[in-house]
């Protein structure tokens, strides 16, 4: 082996030496810096805690140290459970921040909403309404509504049978009839003129349908 190779060997063992003695110079300020911190911490949290016990000695509070000792056992045997929570925690912290935007939505929707609502007139038929049963409760007693509740039957009966398109139709052409007859032209009628009245073919339909219905009356009875 020739004198260079010897000496370029040398070299590089020096060279990887110098590292070595970098790094473990480097090491020996990381463990005096974290040493120096530890220290500080140790200081830090000795005034803290010296000024928590006289807190707490003021508040008259006084530290059971064996309570202290089992509350760290436990918390140290449930660390995993505690973990676990903090994770659980951090999901419903993500879920709410993923919320956020579709609960708004929600809410924007829920006031247009409102808004058509209101334009439309609904809230003013919700309050017509609840005035109109106001009105109902404050003219009719519970005695009232008792007779209504044991007459309920009839009264659906009723009801039904006055939404029959026909039977409607028939009432709109009273309701018309009544509402075209003015008081100042209603004449007078003598028994003679009533008589004579009666041979005309409306009189007598109309007679007829009255007949039918005072007859159509008795049989319900």
């Amino acid at each position: 082996m020739s004198e260079k190779s010897v000496q370029n060997q040398i070299d590089e063992i020096n060279r990887k030496l110098d590292l070595i003695l970098d790094d473990i110079s480097v090491q020996k300020q990381n463990r005096e810096a974290i040493n120096d911190l530890i220290d500080d911490a140790s200081l830090v949290g000795k005034d803290a805690f010296k000024y928590l016990v006289a807190d707490l000695d003021n508040a008259g509070i006084e530290l059971d140290s064996e309570a202290l000792r089992c509350l760290s056992f436990k918390l140290i045997r449930n660390i995993r459970s505690i973990g676990m929570l903090l994770e659980t925690m951090e999901s419903f912290a993500d879920l709410a921040k993923d919320l956020t935007p579709v609960i708004k939505q929600i809410g924007l929707d829920g006031v247009d909403k409102f808004h058509e609502f209101e334009q439309k007139g609904y809230f003013e038929i919700i309050r017509q309404l609840g005035l109109t049963l106001d009105r109902f409760l404050s003219k009719y007693n519970i005695e009232d509504l008792r007779k209504l509740s044991d007459n309920l039957a009839p009264v659906m009966d009723t009801l039904a049978n006055i939404s029959d398109p026909d039977l409607l139709l028939k009432i709109n052409s009273a309701m018309n009839a009544i509402k075209e007859i003015k008081p100042e032209d209603i004449e007078e009628y003598s028994v003679w003129k009533l008589l004579r009245q009666i041979n005309k073919p409306e009189v007598k339909k109309s007679l007829g349908f009255l007949m039918l219905f005072l007859r159509n009356i008795s049989k319900e009875k």
